[in-house]
């Protein structure tokens, strides 16, 4: 029971990562309120979690519904201890052929909807003089690969994000990490997997052996959402199988 009694916002509650971690959460005492566009996905979730849980339905580029998210949690948990920036974006293209509305819709969903609901926490969290905040970036903030520059370039931002909210709100207990997955097995990377080719040379580059699942990024927020990781604050954490080892 780590996180017993906390209250946790998680993006992209209804799938992949952000489910994994909402069980986890819910698992360790927490109660959990999931946010995403899929109703039928967060329902489904809430039902699976049977406990002290409720979903959020909107977008994360709609200030409204930001707004909704924050109000509904205060009413029924009355504080916000956790917050997971996990919902994201990623498509890809070459760099010269990317349209303005490409590149701003990647940036928009990325970076600019976390800082707009991040910035709605913060009060909260200085209020209670504690908090923790975990971004979902991505291998890709760390390194770049070629044909998703709009995409290396959001997660790069997302890291130095939560750098700048561990220097600016550690004297006031809140805490801000971000973990860089590598290639997780989710609906996201679906697609990505059924190429049989191009997976097998890639787990080349995975000395663990292995693709990563939600799971492993799900225990790596409980980590940092727990007090047991109370010293530490503004880091970036590969979890990606020593990919970015060498």
């Amino acid at each position: 029971m780590r996180l017993k009694d906390k209250t946790a916002i998680i993006t992209g509650g209804g799938s992949g990562i952000g489910l994994a971690t909402a069980r986890v959460f819910h698992q360790e005492g927490a109660k959990v309120i999931i946010f995403g566009r899929r109703k039928e996905k967060l329902e489904k979730a809430v039902d699976d979690l049977n406990g002290p849980a409720k979903f959020v339905q909107g977008d994360m580029t709609n200030n409204d519904d930001l707004d909704k998210l924050i109000n509904e949690t205060l009413h029924h948990f009355k504080g916000i201890d956790i917050l997971v920036n996990n919902a994201g974006l990623f498509n890809g293209a070459p760099l010269h052929e990317i349209s303005d509305s490409q590149w701003d819709e990647m940036m928009d969903i990325n970076i600019r909807s976390v800082f707009q609901l991040t910035r709605r926490v913060l009060p909260v969290m200085l209020a209670q003089k504690k908090g923790s905040i975990i971004h979902i970036s991505s291998i890709l903030g760390l390194i770049a690969v070629p044909q998703v520059a709009a995409y290396n370039v959001s997660k790069g931002a997302l890291n130095q994000f939560s750098r700048s909210i561990a220097v600016e709100y550690g004297p006031s207990g809140i805490r801000s990490n971000s973990i860089c997955p590598g290639l997780i097995e989710t609906e996201m990377t679906e697609d990505l997997m059924k190429d049989a080719d191009l997976m097998k040379e890639w787990s080349k580059e995975y000395p663990i052996g292995r693709f990563g699942r939600a799971e492993d990024v799900a225990n790596a927020c409980l980590y940092l959402a727990s007090d047991e990781s109370s010293f530490v604050t503004g880091t970036v954490l590969p979890v990606d199988g020593g990919f970015t080892a060498h």
